[in-house]
């Protein structure tokens, strides 16, 4: 049997799924999950005055702010993947986000010029990490982090590692459908099915995926669509359509890549160790 549980965490649906456990104890792994789940939302999310990230985008600029040690090893991660993507994933692509209005929601087509200005304060060289004390310097005002485009996959893998602490040897556990790990296999099943098309399923064991799309938010001016995955080197929305979808043991990786392939698909070549789908 598998047990079914659902919350509400970082703007969208979290839900664990755990097979070969009895219900009381399942109950328990998913407390444990919800728990890390919610305390990362509070360290991270942009949409709370008080968390970490915050801080450190009205502080970093003035001078170097100490982070806890996962938020470092985080920001580390971002650094590695910024430079492997060619700059297609840019956690500080905030300034050009708030541009669009992909942040308040009040969208809009901004100026070139005001795209230009805003590209200045975009870009992880401008995120100065001091390994030995877990300082974060930011190189000039303006520089803003937000991690909507590998936050997904940082909390699945962090509530993957309290399901390994808890002996968890069968479940699936997502983010809003477009970021999961699935561990172990269920009960009398060969893998834990996953549809990324009327298509396409996939059988996964001990592996990751995620998927980026153009239609999960955009708006329309003049007939013209902008998706809210924006190349953080011209400051545009990627002009990508349909949707990508990856698959790796590795689900930071998985939710990373997949944006910064829906940016630039050629990336692919660079990721062999990645399966990579598209589709509309």
């Amino acid at each position: 049997m598998i047990h079914t549980f659902r919350w509400a965490a970082m703007g969208t649906e979290y839900a664990l799924y755990v097979g070969a456990m009895a219900y009381a104890d399942a109950c328990g792994v998913a407390e444990q999950v919800r728990e890390e789940i919610k305390r990362l939302e509070r360290q991270l999310s942009l949409y709370q005055p008080d968390s970490e990230v915050c801080y450190l985008n009205a502080h970093a600029h003035r001078a170097p702010v100490r982070v806890e040690p996962e938020l470092f090893q985080l920001l580390q991660t971002c650094k590695t993947l910024w430079e492997r993507t060619r700059g297609a994933f840019d956690p500080t692509i905030t300034p050009l986000l708030r541009l669009w209005g992909f942040v308040d929601k009040h969208y809009r087509v901004p100026p070139p010029e005001a795209v230009e200005e805003a590209l200045v304060r975009v870009g992880m060289d401008l995120v100065l990490l001091e390994p030995e004390g877990r300082w974060v310097y930011y190189a000039t005002e303006g520089v803003e982090l937000s991690f909507g485009a590998i936050g997904k996959g940082w909390a699945v893998a962090q509530g993957v590692r309290v399901l390994h602490e808890m002996g968890v040897e069968s479940a699936l556990l997502s983010a809003g459908d477009s970021t999961l790990y699935a561990l172990g296999i269920p009960p009398e099943s060969d893998g834990w099915q996953v549809r990324i098309s009327p298509e396409t399923t996939l059988t996964l064991c001990n592996q990751a995926f995620a998927t980026s799309g153009g239609s999960e938010q955009f708006f329309e001016v003049g007939g013209v669509r902008y998706a809210h995955i924006i190349d953080p080197r011209t400051g545009y929305p990627a002009p990508t359509q349909g949707a990508v979808s990856v698959c790796h043991p590795d689900p930071v990786l998985c939710d990373a890549l997949s944006t910064a392939l829906f940016v630039e698909p050629s990336l692919a070549e660079v990721f062999p160790e990645v399966q990579v789908w598209w589709h509309q």
